[in-house]
């Protein structure tokens, strides 16, 4: 859903979002955030859509303009 709405591959958001060490410790649940990181294979990622939504429009800028 997320890819469909930004418009970007799976690689692209792992890669610059999910990734990103700047943004990971905001979106981890772990960390108080509002993603599931899998913790192993099969595992699938689990989103809070309207946290990840705000989340979008913040820090638009330095996510798309890197």
């Amino acid at each position: 859903d997320l890819s469909k709405r930004i418009n970007k591959s799976d690689r692209w958001i792992k890669d610059n979002i999910l990734y990103q060490p700047r943004f990971k410790k905001i979106l981890d649940s772990e960390y108080g955030g509002f993603v599931y990181y899998p913790k192993s294979q099969g595992q699938t990622w689990s989103f809070q859509a309207t946290k990840m939504a705000e989340f979008l429009e913040k820090n638009f800028r330095s996510i798309f303009h890197q």
